[in-house]
């Protein structure tokens, strides 16, 4: 029997086999799309070269970023998700680098993040257990989160693509001084303490703007796990911190933080060594000390992990369409994305007679928010050097052994290994030259 592809065709079916055939070899594989290094530059999602990977696009030196930053628009749109949620005032707490399941004895920088339900509105305060972060331009972001997650061929995380990406973000050494020293593990989630991370601008009735950063400092102290303790508490329990949490609420053994904030007149930013919106950077207490102003008590467990912990959605920035208001709510935002507002009014624009809605009181703004030089002095390596400086001998040892460990990864380039040095030359001579005889490396000092 002769095959069906051997039969006689009509002069139309010979006619777009042809052209099936010559798709085919048009769209070969070396011309079909793929993740492959098959472009000798950097390009958007439709093929367009970008120029820059690194920045984002800004009104001037210091100004907002612009919505107009496609590229900054598409690489985020490709990372982030949606998702929805609500409760008077809620926390989440996550890790961060590792997937869900995880144990929660690794080392790696814990969410803390709350949200606020007030008359005004929702307040998200977002950040971490630690008070500085990893990259200065959100542009990174994405970048970074691929560098700390699994390698996406093996999904095995490994050191040498950390090291490797951080390389190039040499403010990320201040970020270190926190994961690899020993608060790295935290006993559970009780015990260690949050931070807003970002500078916010605070503007009283008169207008005057104030730069301020949050931080939780928990009641009953901080507390942390070495490594022997946590491949222990770890292999009992991959869930110990979670458990901790709820059985604690549930026993009425309330977790408790003090809120603190830290204050900055933006008249006087231009006479420190370091930028006050540089999210790598602390504020140095005792130039700019804590003034408490709350504390948080978590009374209740919530009744659905999922809806209301893995659904939550927090933005530091704007009230997210997702999160349900705890507040008195109007506007005409009618049948768009996630709109799930039950509506009955026939009146859905405005202005207009029929409705008694207007416009809320005028708040002030701060004058020349785009005014004065975005890139000041970075500074990358002065609060990471007195950091260490600050641990005892025997800290200090251990965060030596961290990073000996995580430069001894054996694709650790050696033009990787010598950066590493560098930079903690830059940091501390007595620390880079214990690395560097440890590493079998010359110190550039």
């Amino acid at each position: 029997m002769r095959s069906p592809a051997k039969e006689p065709l009509e002069n139309t079916n010979r006619s777009v086999v042809c052209q099936k055939r010559k798709l085919l070899r048009r769209y070969a594989p070396e011309y079909r799309p793929s993740g492959a290094h098959n472009s000798p530059f950097l390009t958007t999602n439709s093929g367009a070269p970008v120029w820059n990977n690194n920045s984002s696009l800004t009104v001037g030196p210091r100004g907002p970023i612009l919505l107009e930053e496609y590229h900054l628009v598409e690489k985020l749109a490709n990372f982030d998700g949606a998702h929805q949620g609500s409760r008077p005032v809620i926390v989440r707490f996550s890790t961060v680098i590792y997937e869900r399941g995880s144990p929660e004895t690794l080392r790696d920088p814990r969410d803390f993040a709350v949200k606020f339900y007030t008359r005004e509105g929702n307040f998200d305060l977002v950040g971490n257990n630690f008070p500085v972060f990893f990259i200065r331009d959100g542009m990174k972001f994405p970048d970074m989160v691929h560098a700390l997650k699994p390698n996406p061929k093996s999904h095995i995380q490994e050191n040498w693509r950390i090291l490797d990406f951080f390389s190039h973000h040499p403010e990320s050494l201040h970020m270190f001084t926190f994961l690899f020293d020993d608060i790295g593990i935290p006993q559970d989630y009780r015990h260690m303490e949050g931070s807003g991370v970002n500078t916010y601008t605070l503007i009283n009735k008169d207008g005057k703007a104030h730069y301020v950063k949050f931080h939780w400092k928990p009641t009953c102290g901080v507390k942390s796990l070495l490594e022997d303790e946590a491949i222990q508490v770890g292999g009992a329990n991959h869930s110990h911190a979670t458990k901790d949490l709820y059985d604690s609420i549930m026993a009425g053994n309330y977790p408790e933080w003090k809120l603190f904030i830290q204050t900055i007149d933006p008249d006087h930013e231009d006479t420190f060594d370091f930028d006050p919106l540089d999210v790598t950077k602390t504020w140095p207490e005792d130039i700019f000390p804590l003034q408490s102003v709350g504390r948080l008590v978590l009374n209740k467990n919530i009744d659905n992990f999922f809806a209301e912990n893995e659904q939550l959605a927090f933005c530091p920035a704007i009230i997210l369409p997702a999160n349900a208001l705890k507040c008195a709510h109007y506007n005409n935002h009618h049948e768009g994305f996630m709109n799930f507002m039950h509506r009955d009014e026939e009146v859905n624009y405005f202005p207009s007679r029929y409705d008694y809605v207007r416009h809320a009181e005028s708040y002030p703004i701060p004058p020349a928010i785009c005014s004065r030089k975005r890139e000041k002095n970075e500074n990358n390596f002065k609060q990471p050097g007195e950091r260490y400086q600050s641990f005892s001998p025997e800290r200090q040892e251990r965060f030596i052994c961290r990073w000996i460990d995580a430069l001894s990864d054996p694709r650790v380039t050696h033009e990787i290994r010598s950066i590493w040095i560098s930079y903690w030359s830059q940091a501390d001579k007595f620390l880079v030259q214990k690395l560097a005889t440890r590493l079998n490396v010359r110190p550039s000092i």
